[in-house]
């Protein structure tokens, strides 16, 4: 087994079904997150954009590869998408007020 890419390549995969859940289903919690913090369509757009604007940066975890090694790249991609996560949870719950928090940590997180 160690011989074989499967441990990687189910790594891989597992890590690309997890990070493109709030890209694509932004549209069934986009409702709830409105009502929640009590958003302007403006403001939920601009929430939005933050997923297209992450997409722009799409080139920068390749050089963290190229240069440091896929470890080193999966690791800091996981920790910053946890960190991104959790600060969805913090807006949402109130405890942060700032929705340009989110839409920061959401650019970190690749």
């Amino acid at each position: 087994l160690s011989q074989t890419n499967i441990p990687s390549l189910t790594a891989a995969i597992l890590a690309a079904r997890t990070r493109g859940g709030t890209t694509y289903a932004f549209g069934l919690y986009a409702g709830a997150l409105k009502h929640s913090l009590h958003l302007s369509q403006s403001e939920l757009d601009t929430i939005s954009s933050a997923f297209f604007c992450a997409g722009l940066l799409s080139w920068a975890p390749g050089i963290v590869v190229d240069r440091y090694g896929p470890r080193v790249a999966m690791s800091t991609g996981g920790v910053l998408g946890a960190v991104s996560l959790v600060s969805y949870w913090l807006v949402s719950t109130g405890m942060v007020l700032s929705v340009w928090l989110v839409i920061g940590w959401y650019q970190l997180g690749w």
